[in-house]
Order: structure tokens, then C-alpha cells, then sequence
């Protein structure tokens, strides 16, 4: 088994690392591979098939590395849970031959943790999208324009907090945190120093969507 990693400024910091961390930990070969997807119009310019496009263009590597090696199949980690939301990267999947074994035996997100749990893995690893998902349609993307969104979401992570994202609205942020960790968050100190790193960031504004 080899796993394939795509790295590029759609990653999360720290999603490189931790994928890195548990290949080791499996003693499962690791290919760590750059790939800009601000050269796709469709991805640069956040069209609605932003996925689509980039899936399309990371599986056609993904397969020219596979055949390097011999290797016949190809597997990604779409999940039951996955087919309620709008992807229209699974359509990529679908037409390249990916095969998705966790999709195919019916697991949802709550299983595969569960079946994480038994295995010794970590299941309160939260999931983790591209960063481009972070900006509305039809907005150009650009590389500092996703790096200081990551910067600011690794902030937080590192401070403890689970699931974030923080969503660009031209100038200004909007900070989605799960309801159980906002007193967390509206603690002076951490939220003053939130407030002065998106600043200088370059935003002019931040908002709290309490329903995030």
C-alpha cells in the first residue's frame, strides 16, 4: 500500500504533517507530491465546479504515479456522509475509476470513528476541508488570500479549539466555532488576540456566526 499526498496552499496547516505522522505509524509507504491548483481557472476563480476540476487534475496525477508503480486501484476516503452534501469532486471520482472502500461498505463518519477508536487511532481528529471552501462562489482566489485564512484557523487550533473556519466576506472574517466552545473563545484575553491577528491580517472586521 502507498498513500499519496497532494500538498498546496488549499492545504490546512498541519494536514501535510499529520498525514505524514500516521503513514510512519502504519509503516505504509508516503508520497508527498506539490500540486498548484491556482493554475485551474476553475479552482483560481472559485467557480461552483471548483472541485470538480481539481479532483479531475489530482487523480489523473494520482493515476500516472500509480502506474509508475504498478499499482491497479486507487482508493479515497469518500464516506457514506459525504453524498448528502454538494461535491461535485465525487463526479471526478466516478468517471476516473477511483474506487471509495468506506462508501462501498456503507460507513458513515460516526462509524469510521468508532471503527478508529477499536483500531487505536485517533477519532477526535476533526475533518478538515480545503481552504477554498472558505470563500464565497465566483471569488478569485489567490495564495496569501488562503494562507491568512489558515494562519488564523491554526491560531485557534492550537489554542484547543476543534472544529474551525473562518469564512471571507471581501474584507471581513466570520469565525464559525462549535455552540460548546464559545465561552471558550469570549474569554478577554484570547479573544482580544484573536482580534488583533486578523487584524493584522489584513481584515477589517470580524463577526461571530452563532449558528456555526
Amino acid at each position: 500500500m502507498t498513500a499519496i499526498t497532494f500538498t498546496g496552499p488549499h492545504n490546512a496547516p498541519g494536514e501535510v504533517a499529520a498525514a505524514w505522522t500516521l503513514a510512519r505509524r502504519l509503516r505504509v509507504r508516503h508520497l508527498v507530491r506539490e500540486f498548484a491548483p491556482l493554475d485551474l481557472p476553475q479552482f483560481r476563480y472559485n467557480r461552483p465546479e471548483r472541485c470538480y476540476a481539481c479532483k479531475r487534475a489530482l487523480i489523473t496525477r494520482a493515476w500516472e504515479i500509480a502506474a509508475a508503480r504498478k499499482i491497479p486501484v486507487l482508493w479515497d476516503g469518500t464516506n457514506l456522509d459525504d453524498l448528502a452534501d454538494f461535491r461535485p469532486g465525487l463526479r471526478a471520482l466516478r468517471e476516473l475509476g477511483v474506487e471509495s472502500p468506506l462508501l462501498r461498505a456503507g460507513l458513515g463518519k460516526k462509524d469510521i470513528r468508532a471503527l478508529s477508536r477499536a483500531l487505536g487511532l485517533d477519532p477526535r481528529r476533526p475533518a478538515q476541508s480545503c481552504l477554498a471552501t472558505r470563500f464565497p462562489y465566483n471569488t478569485e482566489l489567490t495564495r496569501e488570500g488562503l494562507a491568512r485564512v489558515g494562519r488564523a484557523e491554526a491560531w485557534l487550533r492550537r489554542r484547543g479549539f476543534s472544529w474551525v473556519r473562518l469564512r471571507v466576506r471581501g474584507d471581513r472574517a466570520c469565525l464559525e466555532l462549535p455552540p460548546e466552545e464559545w465561552a471558550a473563545f469570549l474569554a478577554p484575553a484570547l479573544r482580544r488576540g484573536f482580534t488583533a491577528l486578523v487584524t493584522a491580517l489584513g481584515f477589517t472586521a470580524l463577526s461571530l456566526d452563532e449558528t456555526g
